[in-house]
C-alpha cells in the first residue's frame, strides 16, 4: 500500500547525504517548488555525513535509508552527487528498482536509474582547454577531488587528455588530490609551493579548491592571475563573493530540477521516459585567468556590500543562537530522567527550528515507559547494532501545536498520524539518531524548505544526540556499579535503584507488583565436582534464561551466589508470575535434554504479588518471596540427591 493511495497527491522519497550543504538545500528548495505546483509531497531521508570516511558512524547513519520502504512511494529521487563514496546510493537504487518503483538519480549516474545529470565532462573540458590552449601556460598543476571518486577521476582524465593532445608532458608530481574541500587542498598547495618547481597555472576540479588555492598563493606573495592562473569548476554560490572571480563553469539547479519535474509528470501520466537526460552547463571566463577585468559599477558594489552586511548579520545571529544552544544543552544534559529531557528538548527544538517534531526510538533502546532499558548493556561498536526495530517507541510527538500522548508505532508507518502530516507539511524530513555510534532511532520534522535554517537543524540534532549519549553514559556508569560482572544482571544495589521507578509506575497505574525469588540448585556441588568454570557457566545460563523469558518486561537481578530475583508490575501479575516460572522451568528442562553437561540445571522459585499500597517496603516482598522459594527448595532436596542428579537425571 502506497502513502498516496486514495489521496489526490503523490508522495516522493528524496534520499540525500549531508543534507545541510548548500548544493543539497538548493536542490530541495527547487524540488519543493516544483512538487508544490504538481501536488507532490516529499519525504526526505537524510544524513549528516557524506560517506567520505566510511566508518562505523557512517554505517549507522546509512540505516536511515533502510527506514524507507520504496514500495510505499510513487517515486524515489536520489541526490547522487551528495554521496562521496560508492555504495549507499547504489543500495538505495537497487531496493527501489527491485520494487519496480521509478528511481531518479540526480547529477551522478547510477545503473538502472533514470539519470538526470549535467554535461560535466563537456563543461570541464571547456575550462581546461581555455586555460591550456588559450592562455598557453608552461607549468601546469592539477588538483583533483577525492581518489576513486567518479567525478574526480573523470576530470583528471580530461586534464590528462587535453595535455596529451597539446604535446605537454604530464608530470605526476604536479597532480594531487584535494578532496573537493579546503583542508586537503591546503596540504596540496603547501606541497606544490615547497617543491621548488615553477607554477604558472593551477587547474582545480571544483571551485572550493580553487578558492583555497588562490588564498594560499596570496599567502605566499603570488598574485592571481598576474603570477599564477587559477581555474575552478561547478559555479558554487560562495564563488560569487570571491575575489578574484574564478574562471569556471556554472551549473543551474533550476534547470536540473525542472527536467526532474517533467520526468515525474511523464511517469505519473504513464508516458515512456528515457534512461538518461543531460543538462548543459555554462563556461565562464573570469578574473582568475585574466580574461575579466576588475570593473564594478556602483550598483554592483552596493549590492555586494549589502549582501556582505546581511551575511555578517546572519552569521552573528547564528553565533548568538549557538551560544544559547550550548546553554540549553547544559541544562538538558543534566536532567535526571528522560521525561524531563523530552519536555526540555521540545522547547529547545521550537526555539531554534520550529515546525512539527517526532522522536522515535528502537524498542530495544527505550521501553514502553519511554525510558532507556534499566539493564541495557553498553553498546558495542559492531554492525549488529545498525538497524531499526519493527516497532518503535515515540516519546515525543508535537504536531500542529499539540503534544500527543507517548505511544508505539510500527516502523512501516514511520510517524503517528501520517496522513495528517502529509496534509499539513509538503516536506517531512527523517534524520538518524545515533548513540555511541549505534542506530537507536530517528528524528522527524515537517518544515517549509524556503529560508529554513538547515545548519541549525543539524546543530540541534547533533547536540541532542550528545544529550542522549550523556544520559546513556550516566546509565552505563551507574550500571557499572549496579551490575553483576559475571551474569551482567543487576546486583542488589542496582535492583533497589531500578525498583523505585517500577513501584512508582505500579502505583500510578494501580497495578500489582510481583517479585519472584529464584535460587539455583546444586551450585556448591557443581563447583566442587566440576570446577568454578562450570559453576559460572550454569549461573550465566540461568541469567540469560531469565532475561529471555522476561524480554524486558521487568528487572532481573543476581543478589549474589546462587540467589536471583525478578520484579515487575502488571495488571495480571499473579497469572504472569506463574507463566514466567513455568517457562523458566521448561527452558532449563530443554537444556538438560539437549546439552551434554554431566550435571543438570534447575532452580527453586517462589513469588509474591501485592499492591504496593499494601507492602511499602521492598524488603517485605523479598522476604515473602524467599520464604516461598525456600519451601520449594526444601521439597526439592527431599526428593532429589546430588548423586542421583548426575548425567542430567533429576529424580
Amino acid at each position: 500500500m502506497k502513502y498516496s493511495d486514495g489521496k489526490d497527491y503523490k508522495v516522493i522519497a528524496l534520499c540525500v547525504a549531508k543534507f545541510d550543504e548548500a548544493d543539497q538545500t538548493e536542490i530541495l528548495q527547487n524540488l519543493n517548488r516544483i512538487c508544490k505546483k504538481n501536488n507532490y509531497k516529499i519525504f526526505v531521508f537524510a544524513t549528516t555525513v557524506d560517506f567520505y570516511v566510511k566508518n562505523n558512524n557512517d554505517r549507522g547513519e546509512e540505516k536511515i535509508f533502510d527506514l524507507m520502504d520504496p514500495s510505499r512511494f510513487d517515486a524515489v529521487v536520489i541526490v547522487g552527487t551528495s554521496f562521496k563514496s560508492f555504495g549507499p546510493a547504489e543500495r538505495i537504487a537497487k531496493r527501489a528498482l527491485d520494487c519496480n518503483v521509478p528511481c531518479i538519480s540526480l547529477v551522478r549516474p547510477i545503473e538502472g536509474c533514470i539519470n538526470v545529470r549535467y554535461r560535466f565532462s563537456d563543461g570541464f573540458e571547456k575550462v581546461v582547454r581555455h586555460m591550456v590552449e588559450y592562455h598557453k601556460p608552461k607549468h601546469i598543476n592539477f588538483i583533483a577531488g577525492m581518489r576513486e571518486n567518479y567525478f574526480s577521476e573523470e576530470r583528471l582524465g580530461i586534464f590528462r587528455k587535453v595535455l596529451t593532445e597539446n604535446n605537454i608532458p604530464i608530470e605526476e608530481d604536479r597532480i594531487d588530490y584535494g578532496g573537493f574541500w579546503e583542508g586537503p587542498t591546503t596540504a596540496v598547495m603547501d606541497k606544490f609551493l615547497s617543491s621548488g618547481k615553477p607554477i604558472d597555472c593551477i587547474i582545480c576540479a571544483n571551485d572550493l579548491m580553487a578558492m583555497e588555492a588562490c588564498r594560499k598563493l596570496s599567502e605566499a606573495g603570488l598574485r592571481v592571475p598576474e603570477d599564477v592562473l587559477v581555474s575552478g569548476f561547478d559555479g558554487m554560490e560562495l564563488e560569487r563573493y570571491h575575489y578574484p572571480r574564478l574562471c569556471t563553469a556554472e551549473t543551474v539547479k533550476e534547470d536540473l530540477l525542472e527536467k526532474t519535474g517533467e520526468i515525474l509528470e511523464d511517469i505519473f501520466a504513464g508516458k515512456q521516459v528515457e534512461d538518461d537526460y543531460k543538462i548543459d552547463i555554462t563556461f565562464r571566463a573570469g578574473q582568475s585567468c585574466g580574461c575579466s577585468k576588475y570593473n564594478y559599477s556602483d550598483e554592483q558594489v552596493a549590492s555586494l556590500g549589502n549582501k556582505m552586511f546581511l551575511a555578517n548579520k546572519h552569521e552573528r545571529q547564528l553565533i548568538s543562537k549557538i551560544e544559547q544552544m550550548y546553554s540549553k544543552v547544559s541544562v538538558i544534559g543534566n536532567a535526571g530522567d528522560l521525561f524531563s529531557i523530552w519536555g526540555e528538548f521540545l522547547y529547545f527544538f521550537k526555539d531554534f527550528c520550529g515546525g512539527d517534531l517526532v522522536l522515535a526510538f528502537n524498542t530495544d533502546f527505550l521501553n514502553d515507559r519511554m525510558e532507556i532499558w534499566p539493564n541495557i548493556r553498553p553498546i558495542e561498536m559492531t554492525e549488529e547494532h545498525h538497524y531499526y526495530t519493527d516497532e518503535l517507541q515515540v516519546p515525543l510527538c508535537y504536531f500542529n501545536g499539540s503534544l500527543l500522548t507517548p505511544l508505539s508505532i510500527e516502523r512501516r508507518n514511520l510517524i503517528p498520524r501520517i496522513d495528517d502530516f502529509l496534509s499539513k507539511d509538503n516536506v517531512v524530513m527523517f534524520l538518524p539518531m545515533l548513540v555511541q555510534q549505534s542506530t537507536v532511532g530517528y528524528m522527524v520534522t515537517g518544515f517549509e524548505p524556503e529560508n529554513f535554517e538547515y545548519f541549525m537543524l543539524n546543530a540541534v540534532l547533533m547536540n541532542y544526540r550528545q544529550v542522549i549519549e550523556m544520559h546513556k553514559y550516566r546509565i552505563d556508569m551507574q550500571n557499572l556499579y549496579s551490575t553483576d560482572q559475571l551474569t551482567k544482571l543487576l546486583n542488589r544495589k542496582g535492583f533497589f535503584r531500578h525498583m523505585e521507578s517500577i513501584v512508582d509506575y505500579a502505583i500510578k497505574e494501580n497495578q500489582d507488583l510481583a517479585v519472584i525469588s529464584i535460587d539455583m540448585n546444586w551450585l556448591k556441588q557443581t563447583n566442587d565436582t566440576y570446577g568454578h568454570k562450570e559453576g559460572d557457566f550454569a549461573l550465566s545460563y540461568i541469567s540469560r534464561t531469565m532475561e529471555d523469558v522476561m524480554h524486558g518486561r521487568g528487572v532481573c537481578t543476581r543478589f549474589g551466589g546462587d540467589e536471583f530475583a525478578i520484579a515487575f508490575s502488571d495488571s495480571k501479575a499473579d497469572e504472569l508470575s506463574k507463566t514466567i516460572m513455568s517457562e523458566i522451568d521448561r527452558r532449563l528442562g530443554d537444556f538438560n535434554a539437549t546439552h551434554e553437561k554431566p550435571y543438570p540445571l534447575s532452580v527453586s522459585m517462589g513469588y509474591v504479588v501485592k499492591n504496593p499500597s499494601q507492602y511499602k517496603n521492598l524488603e517485605t516482598y523479598i522476604v515473602e518471596a524467599d520464604r516461598k522459594m525456600y519451601t520449594e527448595k526444601f521439597k526439592f532436596k527431599e526428593e532429589n540427591t546430588w548423586e542421583e542428579s548426575q548425567g542430567n537425571q533429576i529424580g
